[in-house]
């Protein structure tokens, strides 16, 4: 069978980078005999004629297509264009959030057949065979179906316990030249699932709160095959990659072992680590770890069910200045019991954060997500739900709200943010210029230059847009480049030059001239 996998885009704030959940199905696929593509639309705009090309030259028997919610719109419309492509093709749909909003997805989007409940790589597994007459397709577990009028749920599927059955992603179905050309690291994932109960978080819903772990060997493998196919940082997916000690101590001595040489950062709480932990994960390689702090308020952590305090949060930012690791701090306004003094709290600790151990920190806007406590138990926890356009749900609009915190305070906070980023970036741009950045800092500072051309180039197709070119053909494209996206020519010219040397961009001689295309 025909299986044709597609992945939405998000937004630039989301830092999109080389995911591995539609690789992961993809493996699964084939390895049960099926024929795959995957049109990944993460860094590519996503068109109607583009999915109508797709649809005619694979001809799939099956259409998967994966959703969260920020990006649930887009995935619904690539259905819609589907359909009108192909009036009998299975459509099925997975990812969290139609998981947990079956009935919702089903009644909005009458292009869909199909929903996936949970980890999907047996499920969709399972969905080719039945619908090759291999097997009944109530025999498919973790699966919502339509009957007639009636939404049918077949039997749950238990998560994966043996994480080492699935086959090694197959990345070399993306588009990755434009992922290496965007500098975003890859992403991989060594456990699954999340032992706590924060309750503005679906996790626990989603994966399960019995961690389930991937053997170090076979991490290590993946990080490697990464780094041959010419990625030199990766983000460690995982909930929380520091919640078990002897996982992650086996994976550094890995890393180490092998000498990998590959840069990498990962998510972590700041009750589980130690100064063995990240001196260890720095020896290993660890540049960046991101921690889920939150609130700068006590009792708006305690309501999260976050088990920490402010306290941990400085010994653990102290730590990882200490092991020469860059600590990024991840802050929610809007929580349950918000109030106008507790988000000026979270405000000024993390400046102090920042002063104190130098703590990179971003704030994002409270979305109750499908699967979230605070969602389902909103009016228990003080929160108004404002809407349900889920095209609104991007972490960066005010979408809910507590007595205490009006939406317009909530959003004074976000823009105070995007205020007091565009001073930092203002001054970061002053020290690089005297040659006063450096480590991990630099790092993100000329990431964040590149991305915004990068994301024009790659996101509005501007290299497919280009005519062939005639005797200059680099000085032409740098031209044609910079007047598309109105970017400074020298950011431009370097870009570019950076682009063709790491081979993601190829110049090809044609009857009409030079055209440069992505390499395949």
């Amino acid at each position: 069978m025909r299986v044709l996998l597609v992945n939405p885009s998000y937004p630039l704030e989301e830092f999109p980078r080389l995911l591995v959940t539609l690789p992961y199905l993809a493996a699964a696929l084939r390895e049960d005999g099926h024929e795959v593509e995957i049109l990944d639309l993460l860094l590519a705009r996503t068109t109607p004629e583009k999915i109508e090309r797709r649809m005619a030259a694979f001809r799939p028997e099956l259409v998967g297509i994966t959703s969260v919610t920020l990006n649930h719109h887009i995935a619904s419309f690539i259905a819609e264009v589907v359909r009108k492509c192909d009036e009998r093709v299975p459509i099925a749909m997975g990812g969290p959030h139609v998981s947990f909003e079956i009935e919702g997805s089903f009644r909005d989007l009458p292009a869909l057949d199909f929903i996936g409940i949970g980890e999907g790589e047996a499920t969709i597994s399972e969905l080719a065979r039945a619908l090759d007459g291999k097997m009944d397709l109530r025999d498919v577990r973790g699966l919502a179906l339509r009957d007639g009028e009636r939404i049918v749920r077949t039997p749950p599927r238990p998560p994966e316990d043996q994480l080492d059955r699935i086959p090694n992603p197959a990345r070399e179905l993306a588009p990755l030249a434009r992922y290496l050309a965007f500098d975003s690291p890859a992403s991989v994932v060594t456990s699954r699932g999340c032992p706590h109960a924060c309750t503005f978080c679906s996790a626990p819903a989603w994966t399960g709160r019995r961690v389930r772990y991937r053997a170090p060997g076979l991490c290590v493998d993946e990080i490697e095959e990464l780094g041959h196919l010419g990625f030199g940082e990766v983000t460690i997916e995982d909930d929380t990659f520091t919640v078990n000690r002897k996982h992650l101590l086996a994976i550094c001595t890995e890393l180490l072992r092998r000498d990998a040489g590959i840069r990498w950062s990962a998510f972590s709480r700041v009750d589980t680590i130690t100064p063995e932990i990240v001196d260890e994960m720095a020896r290993a390689g660890c540049q960046a770890i991101c921690f889920g702090v939150e609130s700068g308020n006590q009792e708006i952590l305690d309501l999260a069910k976050k088990r920490s305090d402010l306290q941990k949060v400085r010994e653990a930012m102290r730590m990882t200045q200490a092991a020469g690791i860059s600590a990024l701090a991840s802050f929610i306004v809007g929580l349950p019991g918000e109030t106008v003094e507790t988000l000026r709290n979270t405000v000024e600790f993390a400046e102090q954060l920042r002063e104190e151990f130098g703590s990179l920190y971003g704030f994002h806007v409270l979305a109750p997500f499908p699967g979230s406590e605070v969602r389902e138990r909103a009016a228990d926890y003080g929160l108004e739900i404002l809407t349900n356009d889920w095209r609104k749900y991007d972490a960066n609009q005010v979408v809910s709200c507590t007595e205490g915190a009006p939406p317009e305070a909530i959003q004074e906070v976000a823009d105070g943010y995007e205020h007091t980023m565009q001073r930092y970036l203002d001054y970061q741009d002053w020290l690089h210029a005297r040659g006063q950045l450096e480590g991990y800092e630099k790092t993100i500072y000329l990431r964040r230059r590149r991305h915004s051309l990068l994301w024009k180039l790659l996101r509005d197709d501007v290299i497919e847009g280009l005519p062939a070119f005639q005797s200059d053909a680099l000085g032409e494209l740098d031209s044609a480049v910079a007047r598309a996206t109105g970017a400074a020519p020298e950011l431009v010219r370097s870009e570019l030059e950076r682009v063709l040397e790491l081979g993601a961009l190829v110049q090809r001689k044609t009857p009409e001239g030079a055209r440069f295309v992505w390499a395949e």
